[in-house]
């Protein structure tokens, strides 16, 4: 990416930020992707070879740090990439609350694995929790597995071989709702927008999962605050922080 040319703090920042894919890179990386295969995982369309450069330039700006874990090479936030994670959430917190997401975005893959980077294997209440979530719109594939761990979350298209704890039956939109935080489970279910058949322990999981996003309580702007600044009394932005993410 060529430089902006300027000493302005905003475009030296913007030189290492503002890079296609490079937010969803740091913020994969923020969430506990590591590898290089899970960094592409949760980047649906990233070629590997944009990947490689992305991690070469962060590496080289100081943002991340390279090293062998065994075999398996891994990535990992400086202090200065922490610093830029600020940014990532700053970020996020305008986007939940200026812009929607048109529907062709809704992706019910996407939704689960982000749900299962946040949700912690230490917070479990048992040693597996699998959960299996049913599409009614249409999607394809319309059945998918999230399968929380001890060792690990994961999501799957196929059987994970593990019996099922409980079953989400739900269309894409309310799936992004509920997992986003702008629906909780209780309204989801009022609005027969979702249907669990699960243990009371696991509905209450589910509940809580909900509530992970760092972003579940930015309330969307209405055409009505979309009006030149002092106007109106401003509203103050919900205050997001990296410590709320889960990761």
């Amino acid at each position: 990416m060529k430089g902006y040319g300027q000493y302005c703090p905003i475009a030296l920042g913007a030189e290492v930020f503002a890079e296609r894919w490079t937010p969803i890179i740091l913020r994969n990386l923020f969430v506990g992707c590591h590898r290089f295969g899970e960094i592409l995982e949760g980047a649906p369309g990233m070629p590997r070879s944009v990947l490689s450069q992305r991690l070469r330039r962060l590496e080289r700006d100081g943002v991340i740090t390279r090293g062998q874990n065994g075999r398996v090479m891994e990535y990992r936030l400086t202090d200065c990439g922490l610093d830029l994670i600020q940014v990532c959430m700053a970020l996020g917190t305008w986007g939940a609350r200026w812009r929607e997401v048109p529907p062709e975005y809704l992706d019910p893959y996407m939704a689960l694995w982000m749900l299962s980077r946040m949700i912690q294997p230490a917070s479990l209440p048992r040693r597996r929790i699998v959960v299996r979530f049913d599409l009614t719109d249409g999607s394809r594939p319309d059945r998918y597995w999230l399968v929380l761990a001890r060792t690990g979350n994961e999501v799957c298209v196929q059987p994970p071989g593990f019996d099922d704890d409980g079953v989400v039956t739900v269309d894409t939109a309310w799936l992004v709702r509920w997992y986003s935080g702008s629906a909780t489970l209780a309204q989801a279910q009022r609005a027969e927008g979702m249907a669990v058949t699960a243990p009371p322990w696991l509905v209450r999981e589910l509940a809580g999962w909900g509530r992970l996003s760092p972003f579940a309580d930015v309330r969307p702007a209405g055409r009505a605050d979309a009006r030149p600044a002092g106007q109106a009394d401003a509203r103050p932005a919900e205050d997001v922080t990296a410590r709320q993410w889960i990761g």
